[in-house]
């Protein structure tokens, strides 16, 4: 071979790392753009909580677990670690970035100062899905994403869905961040009650675990919070609630017009829970609580809600525990959000019900973690913790 012969393929290869090289800069300058900025972190790490060995045809296997990853930086601001837990169908890797590349809510509240706890539900994620113990799943296709979590506009089921904006792409099956979405989709349990206790048992090991921490549960993952609270709530030092306070008791199904809702009848018959939680005066059975629903809706667009008769049971082990109850315009949870406020209101549970677009934050809908303005939100999250959390984490610091 010729020193010539040689040169011109190494000269290639060095263009196209060059190029390589270019690219990856003006992508990765965007992501930094657009980001939190260079993260510090001081020890991240795995494990699981919960679990335990059941029978089953081949022998006992160990089913209940949940994955749980952490990441701790090195300028840890604040006592208490915020505990995220995906909601339905996806898993712990939603709050790690977005379908296009930037960063996740993960990061921003590792740059704002706290230790990060990410689990993966039972059966979900890297916490295998264990059929002999679980039951059949549930998986998600594509057309059911695009209606339900993604292309409201498209299918108008209720009234806000022409609200949505905040998508980073087309948002149907096809388009790549699209694609990008549906390959975090997990199957799911088809027994709701089941997968219930399980990751409401695996949250309450993780506290036991970690010790006191804030937790942040999106959609189907505020069942389990709310159990968590109720079996630890000297644990528990705040709930950012995303999502994840809708209808009580009933199901509401989203029909489109002119008529938009259905009743579904009674699916959560300790509120907003399948499993018990204690009231007082305390219960027998969840049919000791008399519910009635509204005979009018608040808004045309919202729909009826139901709610205990006076006088009302109170949620006692909530009470003193900061609250958020976030919900984006254009969601299909808008239309119920507010039957979730009312219940803990009238079982006297304080809470903040905040609406993305009473702050002049227009567009997004049910995953607005993973939206075109996703740090912007987690902007309002960061600042209603300095107002609500901090000042009691201080107060605490100082009665030590």
């Amino acid at each position: 071979m010729t020193l010539g012969s040689f040169e011109r393929p190494c000269r290639g290869l060095a263009l196209s790392l060059v190029a390589a090289i270019s690219i990856w800069c003006a992508m990765s300058d965007g992501l930094r753009a657009e980001g939190v900025g260079p993260l510090t972190i001081a020890k991240q790490g795995y494990f699981f909580v919960g679990g335990k060995y059941v029978d089953a045809p081949g022998g006992p296997v160990l089913a209940g677990h949940a994955y749980v990853d952490f990441q701790i930086p090195q300028e840890l601001k604040h006592p208490y670690p915020i505990v995220m837990i995906h909601g339905c169908c996806s898993a712990g890797s939603s709050w790690n970035g977005t379908p296009d590349g930037r960063d996740g809510w993960a990061q921003y509240f590792l740059a704002k100062g706290y230790a990060v706890y990410i689990m993966d539900q039972v059966g979900r994620g890297r916490a295998a899905y264990v059929d002999s113990a679980y039951g059949p799943n549930n998986p998600k296709a594509p057309k059911f994403v695009e209606r339900e979590f993604i292309s409201y506009e498209r299918y108008n089921l209720f009234p806000q869905a022409k609200l949505h904006t905040q998508w980073p792409g087309a948002g149907v099956v096809g388009d790549p961040l699209f694609d990008q979405f549906q390959a975090m989709m997990e199957p799911d349990f088809k027994d709701r009650v089941i997968r219930e206790r399980f990751n409401r048992d695996a949250g309450v090991a993780l506290l036991d675990r970690i010790g006191p921490a804030i937790i942040m549960a999106h959609s189907q993952a505020g069942i389990y919070a709310w159990g968590i609270a109720n079996d630890r709530p000297g644990l528990v030092k705040g709930m950012i609630m995303v999502e994840a306070a809708g209808s009580p008791f009933h199901e509401v199904a989203l029909k489109g017009p002119p008529d938009w809702f259905k009743d579904e009848g009674m699916s959560k018959p300790w509120g907003f829970t399948r499993t018990p939680v204690d009231f007082d005066p305390p219960l027998a059975a969840p049919s000791d609580l008399m519910l009635e629903e509204q005979a009018k809706a608040d808004a045309p667009d919202l729909a009826r809600c139901w709610r205990q008769k006076e006088p009302a049971r109170k949620l006692s082990k909530l009470k003193g525990i900061p609250i958020m109850l976030l919900h984006a315009e254009a969601s299909f949870a808008m239309p119920t959000a507010h039957c979730g406020a009312a219940f803990l209101d009238q079982a006297g549970v304080a809470n903040d019900f905040v609406k993305l677009a009473d702050l002049g934050i227009h567009g997004n809908g049910h995953f607005m973690m993973l939206e075109k303005n996703n740090l912007e939100v987690a902007g309002v999250i960061a600042d209603w913790l300095t107002r609500r959390v901090t000042p009691l984490e201080a107060d605490a610091s100082s009665k030590r």
